[in-house]
């Protein structure tokens, strides 16, 4: 189910908190550190659909989750709506003002008792703060769906006859407008050359076209 699926992303991602940390070291703070413990109560977790930086090394790793699961977990949030409960990533850039669109879910395909729902609704529910910034490349005719060439100054090449096209047309325009003319010549010099069909050619030389 849509809702299972990002409850056990949640969980997931709740118990591989210590696994990152003995890897990449601990989180860096947050802006929210300055708040009171007791007033605070959002989680800090490293955003998965991010590429991390390991201290030690300086190397950067993948992200945890490819693109391809990662728009499998989007697909999922939107028909659950619940995409609040996901990080932003490259296959959502900004999903509070997307949740803010979308009906709050009035029940979630999760097994249990009541009291069993609210705890479990507090755990993997519960408000984070994921760490690392998406950066959003203001890319040019992506607005319009021109993404490809809206910043080159020559298109698509095209194909050889396409690129042909225009020099081959011009021609034909010119021999067809000249078409009339070409034929009464052609016409006329044989017309003027061998009056009679029937009779043998004057001349033994082969003759010679007028065009």
């Amino acid at each position: 189910m849509a809702a299972q699926a990002i409850k056990n992303f949640r969980l997931h991602e709740l118990r591989g908190l210590p696994k990152h940390i003995a890897r990449f070291g601990p989180l860096a703070p947050r802006q929210t550190d300055a708040v009171p413990p007791k007033t605070d109560t959002n989680l800090h977790l490293p955003n998965p659909f991010l590429p991390q930086r390991n201290p030690k090394t300086g190397k950067w790793s993948a992200p945890k989750y490819s693109l391809r699961r990662q728009a499998e977990l989007v697909k999922k949030a939107k028909e659950s709506s619940l995409v609040h409960l996901l990080p932003a990533g490259p296959k959502l850039t900004n999903p509070s003002q997307l949740a803010s669109t979308q009906a709050t879910p009035t029940s979630l395909d999760v097994k249990g008792t009541k009291n069993e729902k609210q705890e479990l609704a507090r755990v993997w529910m519960n408000p984070v703060d994921w760490e690392g910034k998406m950066a959003i490349k203001n890319v040019a005719g992506a607005d319009i769906g021109t993404r490809l060439y809206a910043a080159k100054k020559r298109m698509f090449k095209g194909h050889k006859w396409e690129r042909m096209k225009e020099g081959r047309d011009k021609k034909r325009k010119i021999l067809m407008r000249d078409m009339a003319r070409r034929v009464r010549n052609y016409k006329a010099y044989h017309k003027r050359r061998k009056p009679d069909p029937l009779k043998p050619s004057r001349s033994a030389k082969a003759p010679k076209l007028p065009f």
